[in-house]
């Protein structure tokens, strides 16, 4: 019984395919052969830096990211600011009519030369993108462009830069906050710089001792788990000849969202997602997928239910019984099926109230929902107004807006609500200022 246990798979399903595709996308991009050649970074000292001053490693650490990274023909400046104008460790600006690209450092970061050359690597990653001429907007994204660095070799530095534990002591008081550097974990990086040994047919390489260890272990975790898929004769993602997308046939699109794979399913949904007019096989499946799929898949093939081109009583039923579910991201997501198949959400109106509470922090997707049903969802309008009370105090004017269409569109008592829940005049004005430009625009 001690030699059947079955290898755990490393990360999410939505993780794993996420990184999978993109790596892929990545090495694409970049040429299997540059990967394969890339030095892995392991220590600070593999680089040249020269540390007199803050000029001097910016100036050096910018010449050794850059020797790295592809070939960039593009212009880009590199400027170090106070932190209190960025709010972030590092920020990128495309090139402007005005003047080049520009990679923007804040002052603090450049008190750690490790956060300095990553960032810098992270930077002008997403600058490779910006001038590439066929290039997604998930391409610019630093979902696709912070894999580039562990592409190019800085994978083990960036396990070690990902994550900083800041203490600090003050007047009697101590604390400590922890921060960022870069888009993934250090468990999600562990996974890539996986792929990446694969890609270049390392088995065991001498790097990977050198990793912090979360990352490490998932990484083992990752080499035991494409051992076992293979031995299953199943192909990953990252390997495939074909992969689930739009180009690829909806039969074949179906098979795959009610396959066994998981990975394959989910990649599938994503596919199905972005078409309409299902056909009756693929609904049949994203049915199958929606009651018996895996935990990531689910919600998205409640979601794909919404492209179906009729809706039968079967699909009827099955949508509606999702939008009961307690897990808020397979409700929301049938809910905005049923809102595609013109179903009408009248009968949700408390579990709509609570996805609201649950999504505080981007209530949008749900004040979508509630502004699709009109007035019959006009007595969730007080609920929406703590929201609105706190997008103003945050100046959070894409969430403003959102609550006021809402508002709108359930033809609320917006005078009554704006005088209840706002003490202050200049932030009652603001806010029917705001609401009277919405209504002009949306009526021109």
């Amino acid at each position: 019984m001690f030699g059947f246990r079955k290898v755990r798979m490393p990360l999410t399903t939505f993780q794993r395919v996420d990184i999978e595709l993109l790596m892929r996308r990545t090495i694409d991009e970049i040429g299997l052969a540059f990967v394969r050649q890339s030095h892995v970074l392991t220590d600070l000292k593999d680089l040249n830096l020269d540390h007199t001053n803050v000029e001097s490693l910016v100036e050096t650490a910018r010449a050794e990211v850059v020797s790295r990274l592809p070939e960039q023909q593009a212009e880009c400046v590199v400027q170090i600011v106070p932190g209190s104008e960025l709010g972030y460790p590092s920020t990128y600006s495309p090139v402007t009519e005005d003047g080049p690209a520009a990679i923007r450092l804040a002052r603090e970061t450049l008190d750690d030369p490790l956060r300095t050359v990553m960032e810098l690597a992270f930077q002008f990653s997403c600058h490779h993108w910006h001038v590439v001429p066929a290039a997604t907007e998930l391409d610019r994204s630093p979902r696709t462009s912070d894999l580039l660095p562990i592409c190019c070799g800085f994978g083990v530095l960036g396990s070690e830069a990902c994550l900083y534990d800041d203490q600090w002591s003050q007047a009697g008081w101590a604390g400590w906050s922890i921060s960022r550097s870069g888009y993934y974990s250090t468990v999600e990086i562990g996974y890539a710089l996986a792929l990446f040994a694969r890609c270049r047919n390392e088995v065991n390489p001498e790097w990977a001792a050198l990793l912090r260890l979360d990352s490490r272990e998932t990484a083992d975790l990752a080499w035991k788990f494409f051992e076992a898929e293979e031995k299953s004769g199943n192909c990953l993602l990252f390997d495939a000849d074909t992969i689930p997308s739009t180009q690829a046939d909806m039969s074949q699109l179906a098979t795959w969202l009610s396959g066994p794979d998981p990975a394959y399913a989910l990649a599938a949904g994503y596919a199905l997602a972005k078409l309409d007019g299902l056909s009756p096989r693929a609904v049949e499946s994203a049915i199958n997928a929606s009651r018996f799929g895996d935990p990531d898949v689910v919600p998205l093939a409640a979601r794909v239910l919404g492209k179906a081109r009729t809706c039968t009583p079967e699909l009827e039923t099955c949508v509606l019984d999702l939008c009961r579910k307690s897990k808020p991201r397979i409700a929301v997501a049938a809910m905005q099926a049923a809102v595609e198949l013109n179903l009408p959400l009248g009968n949700y109106r408390r579990k709509l109230a609570k996805l609201l509470d649950y999504f505080a922090g981007d209530p949008s997707p749900i004040l979508e929902l509630i502004g699709s049903q009109g007035d019959s969802l006009r007595s969730l309008a007080p609920r929406i107004m703590p929201r609105l009370v706190l997008a103003v105090r945050d100046d959070d004017k894409e969430l403003v807006d959102a609550c006021l269409v809402c508002l709108a569109r359930v033809d609320a008592d917006t005078e009554y609500l704006i005088s209840k829940f706002f003490k202050a005049d200049d932030s009652r004005t603001q806010v029917r200022s705001r609401l009277e430009k919405l209504g002009n625009a949306q009526s021109a």
